[in-house]
Order: structure tokens, then C-alpha cells, then sequence
């Protein structure tokens, strides 16, 4: 078993530890000035357990997925949807399941390398996370390298914290919501289906509806919907640390949102209806479905494929998380 190692920066702004597996992010801890902290990442309840395999062993906070998405076709899908197998059986890609390595660090920066396996189309993921010697605020890069030119489902996956005491999702400018095709946990899903709402504060349930600006909600409940054409910063805001957090990236490689709403409802193992968090993953695709399934062409996430890449053409894409005080 791999020794799943840690490395961490500290800098007059705050606190960053990475790991080793998936090149995970988690815990962060923003000072924002006056004895005042915000720990936005979420880390599962169940920490670092070697028996849980690849992502799932200790996962925590902010990683990159390529291919994003599962590997499993969901049942009972809409008529419509076209189906097929994922091309490899790592769920959130390779480099969301294996160890990467700590290629350089410095006061205000860690840099990680993974390679993919020789016969994958993805050769290789670079990435950096750098401290603001200024301000609470980190910046990531990831630069992608590919053996061949090919079109995949991409995404960021920043997990962060719902406490009991609630957080404030302040969110993003977007165009429609879409839901998840079909219910993700069939005893607890309570959003209806494959429909479209204009906003995240009023969506149909099966009895009534839910606003999820305010987490956690008050039932048990697992969901997923997709924020199109989802214009960042995406904000939340934590009352009792008088905090708000931003996570910004760039359209161009990222045009939706899908949110993960973790609100205990996976009641089996490891999760034990105790994981509550909330998934803000900015996203080149559709759902986390687009490895194993195709809406419709009239859907209106139709037209979102994945991310493009070349070959002998590393792509590098950035973006950024940071914190402010909410003043008094």
C-alpha cells in the first residue's frame, strides 16, 4: 500500500496542505485578519482509510478529473439518452485514483507531475498550486499533455464545507439549471428529473420544492444539477466565520457548473448519511455522464462534448480560490 503523502504551504495568508492521491487540495484555511479564519474545503468524515481504494480513500477538497465522470451507465434513463461503455475503469479519470508526486516546493508553491499509462490518450497532468504572498488566495494551474488529439468530458472538482451552521450559496450568474437525468440516490433524490428551472432557489421536488441557497437542507437528500453558461466568481458565504469565499476560473475551458449537493443521503459505506457537502465543479461536459451517455439532440446541453486537446500541444488552464472577511 502506497504511503499517501502530504505536503503543505504556509504563507502570512493561510494554510494549504496537497496529498498524494488525486493531487487532492484539502484542508485550507484562509486568515482573513483580526484573529478571523475561514476552512472552506470539505474533507470526508471518514479521513484517510487504505481499505476505501483510489478516490475515495481520503477524499477531500479540490481536484482536477480527466476524463471527468463515472463509468457506469445509470438505469432507467430517459427515452432518448444514447448509451456506451467508458474506455477505461477509473471513475474521475486516472489521475483522480493514483498517487502523484511532489515535483518542487517552495515557501508559496508546490508543483505535481503524474504520467498516465502508456496506452492512454492522456499523457500526462502538471499541477501547481501557488499562495498569494499578499492576500488569502491561492492560484492552480494544470497544464494537460496528450498523446493523440481527442475531445473528453473535463472538469474541476472543489468540494467544500457545509457546516451545521450553514452556508450561503451566493452562487454565479447562469442562464438555466438543468437536472440530473435520472434520481442519483433513488431513496433520496427528491429533485424531479431531466427538467429545466431558471433558478437554484426554486426547484420541483417530488413535494414541493427546494432552495438550495442555504445548506445543508433541512431532509436527508443527494442531488445533482448543472448550472449552464455559469459566469464565475461562484460565491459562498459562511455566517459564523463572517466569510465569503470565491472560486474563479475560465469560461472557455469551463462553461457550466455542475453542484454536487451531499446532504446525507448515502446511507452506506463510507459515507454512513454523514458526508454533507456541496460540489461546485466547473465543467467541459455533460452531467458527470458525458464518458457513458448522450442526451438527446434536443437537449440543451446537447452541444457539450468535452474539453479539446492536441497533440504536442500542452494545454494549461488556471484558476483561483480565495477568501474575504464579511464586513460587520
Amino acid at each position: 500500500m502506497q504511503n499517501n503523502e502530504r505536503w503543505t504551504l504556509k504563507w502570512d495568508h493561510g494554510q494549504a496542505t496537497v496529498q498524494a492521491m488525486g493531487g487532492m487540495l484539502a484542508p485550507v484555511r484562509f486568515d482573513l485578519g483580526a484573529g478571523r479564519s475561514v476552512s472552506p474545503l470539505h474533507v470526508a468524515p471518514w479521513g484517510d482509510d487504505p481499505a476505501w481504494p483510489g478516490l475515495m480513500r481520503a477524499l477531500r477538497g479540490e481536484w482536477p478529473c480527466l476524463p471527468f465522470g463515472t463509468i457506469d451507465v445509470p438505469p432507467d434513463l430517459p427515452p432518448g439518452f444514447e448509451t456506451r461503455q467508458a474506455d477505461d475503469e477509473w471513475r474521475h479519470g486516472f489521475s483522480s485514483n493514483h498517487m502523484w508526486q511532489c515535483v518542487e516546493q517552495t515557501p508559496h508553491r508546490i508543483a505535481l507531475h503524474i504520467d498516465y499509462p502508456e496506452d492512454h490518450a492522456v499523457q500526462s497532468l502538471a499541477r501547481v498550486i501557488e499562495a498569494s504572498p499578499d492576500e488569502a488566495s491561492l492560484t492552480v494551474s494544470l497544464t494537460v499533455r496528450v498523446r493523440r488529439d481527442i475531445t473528453l468530458p473535463f472538469a474541476l472538482h472543489p468540494t467544500f464545507a457545509v457546516p451545521e451552521q450553514g452556508v450561503e450559496v451566493l452562487a454565479c450568474s447562469y442562464r438555466a439549471v438543468h437536472t440530473y437525468p435520472v434520481a442519483i440516490e433513488p431513496n433520496y433524490s427528491r429533485i424531479v428529473t431531466n427538467r429545466t428551472f431558471a433558478s437554484h432557489t426554486a426547484l420541483e421536488t417530488k413535494d414541493g420544492s427546494f432552495d438550495v441557497s442555504h445548506l445543508p437542507l433541512p431532509v436527508v437528500t443527494e442531488e445533482l444539477v448543472q448550472l449552464e453558461a455559469c459566469e464565475p466568481p461562484f460565491v459562498l458565504r459562511y455566517p459564523a466565520d463572517r466569510a465569503e469565499v470565491r472560486l474563479d476560473w475560465n469560461t472557455a475551458d469551463f462553461p457550466d457548473a455542475v453542484l454536487w449537493i451531499s446532504n446525507g443521503g448515502r446511507d452506506y459505506a463510507p459515507w454512513s448519511g454523514k458526508n454533507f457537502a456541496l460540489g461546485v465543479e466547473p465543467v467541459n461536459g455533460f452531467f458527470d455522464l458525458g464518458r457513458v451517455v448522450s442526451p438527446p439532440p434536443g437537449h440543451a446541453l446537447a452541444g457539450r462534448i468535452g474539453a479539446t486537446f492536441t497533440a504536442a500541444l500542452p494545454r494549461t488552464i488556471s484558476y483561483r480560490l480565495s477568501a474575504a472577511a464579511v464586513q460587520d
